[in-house]
């Protein structure tokens, strides 16, 4: 692990407009591929069960719970990736000379100045073992994540260069040096290393990433399962 604060440097006059970053190509089709495997694949027991048997029609649906239970945790899933994917599909984060701000349908809106972050943390290579986060490649050239805390360590913007690409990253570095906010670059880490550094600067989901898949998977197993014992084939 390499990490060194980066010296404040200032210029005559910048070139750079104000810009706004979304999500790339590549995440906007891995976002609708994802959805469609939750919603649809991973769920085809129990729409075939609840379509082969013209379930909608059958006297227990909506009075009897143990019998409605199979349909309202599909209509539960159905909404939360629905939820995910307007959340991801329409972020959009601005950053300029003034501070950052990042919008998106179903997420609360995050907006500061440069003089309420306290430290920005630029990570090269996050080192998280075989978690599906790795097998998404970023471009060489790329930060695994860039973090922005506020005085107190906790953490108000990771910028991504897998949901964000890149210049996003390149712009937030190049603004916060510009308004004078320390950064520290760190070549290589560990999830335990970084958290122990910057305990706020990771996520649930970043630190977890493999126990949230294998709840996922409980859960979709569970469910058909249901599904199977209450509705049958």
């Amino acid at each position: 692990m390499i990490s060194s604060p980066d010296a404040m440097r200032s210029s005559d006059h910048d070139d750079r407009p104000t810009r706004t970053f979304g999500p790339p190509a590549g995440v906007v089709l891995g976002t609708l591929a994802a959805g469609v495997v939750f919603v649809v694949v991973l769920e085809f027991l129990v729409i075939i069960s609840f379509v082969g048997q013209r379930l909608w029609n059958h006297p227990a649906l909506l009075h009897d719970v143990v019998f409605t239970v199979p349909l309202l945790l599909w209509v539960l899933v159905a909404v939360v990736s629905s939820l995910v994917c307007l959340r991801v599909l329409t972020a959009w984060l601005q950053i300029d000379e003034q501070g950052f701000e990042l919008r998106s349908l179903a997420r609360r809106t995050r907006k500061a100045g440069w003089d309420e972050v306290g430290r920005v943390i630029a990570v090269r290579d996050i080192d998280r073992g075989a978690t599906p986060a790795e097998m998404l490649d970023a471009p060489a050239t790329a930060y695994d994540g860039v973090y922005l805390l506020d005085p107190a360590g906790h953490r108000m913007l990771a910028v991504s260069s897998r949901f964000f690409g890149p210049r996003a990253q390149d712009m937030t570095l190049h603004r916060a040096r510009e308004a004078g906010v320390r950064i520290d670059h760190i070549d290589a880490i560990t999830t335990a290393d970084l958290r122990s550094q910057a305990p706020q600067a990771l996520s649930f989901m970043d630190r977890h990433p493999n126990l949230l898949l294998l709840l996922l998977a409980v859960f979709y197993i569970v469910h058909n399962v249901l599904t199977f014992a209450v509705w049958g084939l």
